[in-house]
């Protein structure tokens, strides 16, 4: 074996062959074969996956959670209103959604534990429970397709365990109300499970650790100085004693400015931290994080210095609100609706927070010019007044003001 098999052969990032005539081929192998880390774990830990997920979650768990019956008339202080502002001992109802939340976009779902007896009676307290501490004991290998509901009831039976320290608990599916953040079913055997939206960033994510180790590293050198000797005879350089080493680090710590009559020229190791375009690249691959989880850089600028005017911040908001954020709301409404099995529906509402009264203003606006053109086409008779009307019902469902 050769010196460079022994050096490299260990190392999967590089290649090694040798042809029938002897001739050694050496290259770096670029594939990518995944990451092994617990996303959680990662998630918690990560600067820029963190910040992302939370934000998420935050913006979720401000909602407001309204109970209507079947003609979308609200009922106020339902049995599960009260459940879901106090979900258990530990928690109160935004530190449950937030958990919730966080959960789906770090490992994909959120498993609801409902602990009760009767899926028609609403539990007393419900639990999220951590994704990493989960054994699906292979409940997903199905073999058939469900066709009637003694299938279904038999396949509620079936039984995860969850690790509640260090104590494995059984907990039957019926118990479980499944959430997930992108979809289910997307491969085989994933009829409860949706994938992570971190399994598609794993190498920006990953990018992001090394940049920033080398910007550390970087940082660190540039606080150290290298001192060569610049004396020469006969046209070679000559060494620097002991004594001039041992001078130049004592003034370097301690002094500003040094007199000596040697020839010494002293620099940092690391001459601009700028030309590394570090922070740069770190931005870019942060980028690519934010759009994976549906938020807008107006939202959340990994860009130092970045250049988002307070309109467009407002606009971005709105938009994450409108286009990621409700859309995770419903979700969740949806699920908690079925899973807890309640009559009406639930929903989740923005409407009360300071940035959606923007939204309220330009639905009043626009409100205003629509009775401003059917006053005219009136007063014209190109309309009857019960067309107006109708008019007016129609616009005022569509934008639900």
């Amino acid at each position: 074996m050769s010196i460079l098999s022994r050096l490299f052969g260990g190392n999967k990032g590089i290649s090694i062959e040798r042809d029938r005539t002897g001739n050694w081929s050496y290259w770096l192998d670029n594939s990518f074969t995944g990451c092994s880390k617990d996303y959680l774990k990662w998630s918690l830990e990560h600067p820029v996956l963190f910040p992302i997920l939370s934000l998420r979650a935050k913006m979720v768990s401000q909602a407001k959670i309204l109970h209507l019956d079947d003609n979308d008339v609200e009922i106020k202080n339902s049995d599960v209103l009260k459940l879901l502002k106090n979900p258990n001992y530990f928690q109160s109802q935004q530190d449950f959604i937030f958990q919730m939340v966080y959960f789906m976009g770090s490992n994909g779902g959120n498993y609801t534990y409902t602990p009760t007896a009767s899926n028609l009676i609403l539990p007393k307290q419900i639990y999220n429970l951590v994704p990493n501490q989960i054994d699906t004991n292979k409940i997903e290998e199905i073999d058939t397709f469900f066709k009637s509901e003694s299938e279904f009831k038999e396949f509620g039976k079936r039984r995860i365990k969850y690790n509640l320290n260090g104590k494995d608990i059984p907990i039957e599916i019926r118990n479980i109300i499944p959430m997930y953040d992108v979809a289910n079913g997307l491969v085989s055997n994933s009829w409860l499970t949706s994938p992570s939206r971190v399994k598609a960033i794993e190498v920006p994510l990953l990018n992001i650790e090394e940049l920033l180790k080398s910007k550390n590293i970087n940082a660190k050198m540039s606080q150290k100085y290298l001192a060569t000797s610049q004396d020469q005879f006969n046209g070679a350089s000559v060494p620097m004693q002991a004594e001039d080493k041992d001078s130049v680090k004592r003034v370097l710590k301690k002094e500003s400015l040094h007199v000596t009559n040697g020839n010494v020229k002293v620099e940092h190791l690391v001459n601009n931290l700028k030309n590394l375009a570090l922070d740069p690249q770190i931005s870019a691959e942060s980028q690519i994080c934010l759009l994976n989880f549906g938020l807008n850089n107006d939202v959340l600028n990994f860009f130092a210095g970045g250049s988002s005017t307070f309109e467009n911040q407002e606009k971005g908001e709105i938009r994450a609100y409108q286009n990621e954020i409700q859309s995770i709301a419903d979700n969740i409404a949806n699920s908690l609706t079925s899973g807890l099995n309640i009559k009406g529906r639930l929903v989740f509402s923005f409407e009360h927070l300071p940035i959606m009264q923007k939204v309220l203003a330009d639905k009043v606006d626009s409100f205003k010019s629509l009775q401003e053109a059917i006053k005219v086409s009136l007063e014209n008779q190109t309309i009857t007044p019960a067309q107006a009307i109708e008019m007016t019902k129609q616009y005022l469902n569509r934008i639900k003001l």
